[in-house]
């Protein structure tokens, strides 16, 4: 489960860690017992700062980490290799100790921040990638993502722009939620807003990077 630990603010800086601990098929951080693990808001705009700061610096290595197949040690090393590459970011962003996250939240905020880097209008995008090239998804959650990121540009645009937390956001993921449903074709997954959101980013950042593959 994703969990901050801030010391006080005179503490020295100390490194980023990351719980990449080797996981099986499925991925349980995006499915246990058909549930997305949850996070605050305040823990989501901490990683999206932190997860800011580290697309500025590397930019061409998230993209390439984010197409990825996230069940692999290559997924996993690459986004720890992020955070050892960007070490400053934690003083940056206003961390003192020990930032631990697992894979999906650090990668769903990094996705939202690719996906942001780009000002021609999503809800376009997405329309216009929903007639393109398919990407690949690497579990039935992904699956269900990809689908919903297909079907309803303009909504998941919406999801987006809404401040993490917010009444806002919950309206945006309440539409989304039938959608999901839909493309599930009898597979529920079970999400909390932050899980949905995170799925979402992550999977239509490989749908908006493949139609430039």
């Amino acid at each position: 489960m994703l969990s901050f630990l801030l010391a006080a603010a005179q503490a020295p800086e100390q490194p980023v860690r990351m719980d990449t601990t080797p996981a099986p098929w499925p991925d349980p951080e995006r499915e246990k017992d058909g549930a997305i693990y949850k996070a605050g808001p305040e823990a989501r705009q901490t990683m999206a700062r932190y997860a800011a700061c580290i697309a500025d610096g590397s930019p061409d290595k998230v993209a390439d980490v984010l197409t990825r197949d996230f069940r692999t040690t290559e997924y996993r090393n690459g986004l720890r290799n992020l955070s050892r590459a960007n070490e400053g970011c934690a003083r940056r962003t206003g961390l003192r100790d020990t930032l631990r996250m697992n894979n999906l939240p650090f990668a769903a905020a990094l996705a939202e921040v690719m996906i942001e880097r780009d000002t021609a209008p999503l809800n376009a995008r997405l329309a216009k990638a929903a007639s393109g090239k398919e990407a690949p998804t690497f579990a039935p959650s992904d699956k269900v993502a990809m689908c919903v990121a297909r079907s309803t540009p303009d909504d998941v645009a919406a999801l987006f722009a809404s401040e993490p937390g917010s009444d806002g956001e919950e309206q945006a993921a309440a539409k989304l939620l039938p959608v999901a449903d839909m493309c599930g074709q009898g597979v529920k997954v079970e999400a909390s807003v932050t899980g949905l959101r995170s799925i979402l980013a992550t999977a239509s950042f490989r749908l908006l990077a493949a139609q430039e593959s």
